[in-house]
């Protein structure tokens, strides 16, 4: 096999990441991070003036405060906010403290608008008052508007730094405007095409301005048809939007159709990998963190598993008092026992594949609250199918033990039951949470397991004691 021919010039990684060990994913020692920022500034800001942010961001993470802020100190303004928009939240409302608000507020003007104002609704309020008041007016101004969109919304998460152009210019002329003004978009794949009052247009891609003859207007080539999203709308809603059409930037309007910004594709991975990060703790029942695994301490990391076990344990311990309840039924025929383990874990484990394959299609928007019926019918007969391959094997298992016809019934029924209900609640509950606006992911994988066990118990037994006349 070739291998795999390795990347050169700016795309390369870096000696200190290239050659870190990929499972330990911590660089070498190549670039001591400790030492150099006890060197003079200038020869720090040589040292990483060459790298991209996010390599430097990787080395700044996982360094003392100390050594972070004197290395950040070092570094221009501009490089130091590309490395800032790189960190976790708690790190970089840490860092910005440090710095101080003079040298805080010269690195937020240099931040994207976006991660700007992130960064200022991490901080305490009067820390950031204080920091807007030493920034360039347009940004502040810019910061307070963003920040006045609730968190999750399209709004919070979106950039003013969108081209725009108005209708009565020619190709040649819109050329012109993005060489003058592309540096400081967000993007310039996308030129937006507004009307005098800043309604919305239409768009025209820079393959479609290249493409086209100079002198032609840019209302004749442009898109009407435009894919927007308001700004209270969720940011999962624009990250489906961009992925449905494969959009690199989606256009944020108001009630008017007025263009106030637009949402990266960047912006967008962010947020899904954020998301779909929270959405597995809560599916393994966990409270979601805001930081790495690393940088989480233990004291939080038992915080947010601990209520969640008190929770399960105390739900198995109603399993063991509704199993104490037929305890005259299992003396009787002490064989019943030895099928609890199988009975129970086949019924949890089909409601946590129900559970997690509804989770998900309702988080991609395969699934939507008027597909319950089809959702229920669907998971229903798949829980009859699976109880029956489930059952057919418990009979035989039960005939291989020795145990009798009579028992072998039991656990081939019991089977069919538990994974059918299994299969129901697993795919509801996250249902009926959707429909009380709750967050799906909650209906973790364990608790419907512990829940399935509580059924379980119940429905085994009773077939027990109607099959075999206990």
């Amino acid at each position: 096999m070739t291998p795999a021919r390795q990347p050169t010039g700016k795309f390369a990684r870096p000696a200190f990441l290239a050659s870190a060990d990929p499972v330990d994913a911590r660089p070498a020692p190549a670039l001591d991070l400790a030492v150099l920022s006890t060197a003079p500034p200038a020869t720090i800001h040589a040292a990483l003036d060459g790298l991209h942010g996010e390599d430097i961001a990787y080395l700044v993470a996982r360094q003392p405060l100390d050594v972070a802020e004197r290395v950040l100190r070092a570094l221009s303004a501009e490089l130091a906010a590309q490395v800032v928009e790189c960190l976790d939240s708690d790190r970089r409302a840490d860092l910005v403290e440090r710095l101080g608000i003079p040298h805080a507020a010269r690195i937020l003007d240099e931040m994207k608008a976006d991660e700007r104002a992130d960064t200022l609704g991490e901080l305490d309020a009067p820390v950031a008052e204080a920091v807007m008041a030493q920034m360039e007016p347009a940004q502040a101004a810019e910061a307070r508007t963003l920040a006045k969109w609730p968190e999750h919304s399209a709004g919070a998460h979106m950039t003013t730094e969108a081209l725009r152009v108005a209708q009565n210019l020619n190709v040649a002329e819109v050329e012109a405007l993005v060489r003058k003004h592309g540096a400081e978009a967000e993007t310039v794949y996308y030129v937006f095409v507004v009307s005098p009052t800043g309604v919305l247009a239409g768009v025209v891609s820079l393959r479609e301005l290249l493409l086209a003859d100079p002198v032609r207007r840019v209302a004749d080539i442009m898109r009407p048809d435009v894919v927007a999203v308001h700004p209270s709308q969720s940011i999962e809603d624009a990250a489906r939007l961009i992925s449905h059409y494969n959009l690199i930037a989606l256009p944020v309007i108001d009630g008017e159709r007025c263009l106030l910004g637009l949402v990266t594709v960047d912006d967008v991975m962010d947020i899904i990998a954020d998301t779909t990060t929270a959405d597995f703790h809560r599916v393994g029942a966990v409270q979601p963190v805001d930081t790495s695994y690393f940088h989480t301490k233990p004291v939080t990391w038992f915080a947010k598993r601990a209520p969640w076990l008190v929770g399960l344990f105390l739900g198995e311990i109603l399993t063991g008092d509704m199993l104490s309840g037929f305890e005259s039924v299992f003396q009787r025929v002490t064989a019943l026992v030895f099928f609890i383990p199988l009975i129970l874990s086949s019924g949890g484990n089909a409601g946590s594949q129900s559970a997690s394959i509804v989770i998900r299609a309702l988080a991609v928007g395969e699934v939507r609250l008027g597909h319950a019926l089809r959702v229920l019918a669907r998971e229903a007969s798949m829980g009859v199918a699976l109880g029956l391959l489930l059952g057919t094997i418990g009979v035989a298992r039960a005939l291989i033990w020795g145990n009798g016809g009579d028992l072998a019934i039991v656990v081939g029924t019991s089977l069919v039951c538990v994974v059918l209900t299994g299969t129901v609640l697993g795919s509801m509950m996250p249902m009926l949470l959707e429909r009380l606006g709750l967050d799906p992911a909650v209906s973790s994988t364990p608790f419907i397991a512990s829940l399935s066990d509580l059924l379980g118990i119940l429905v085994y037994f009773s077939i027990a004691k109607a099959v075999l006349g206990l």
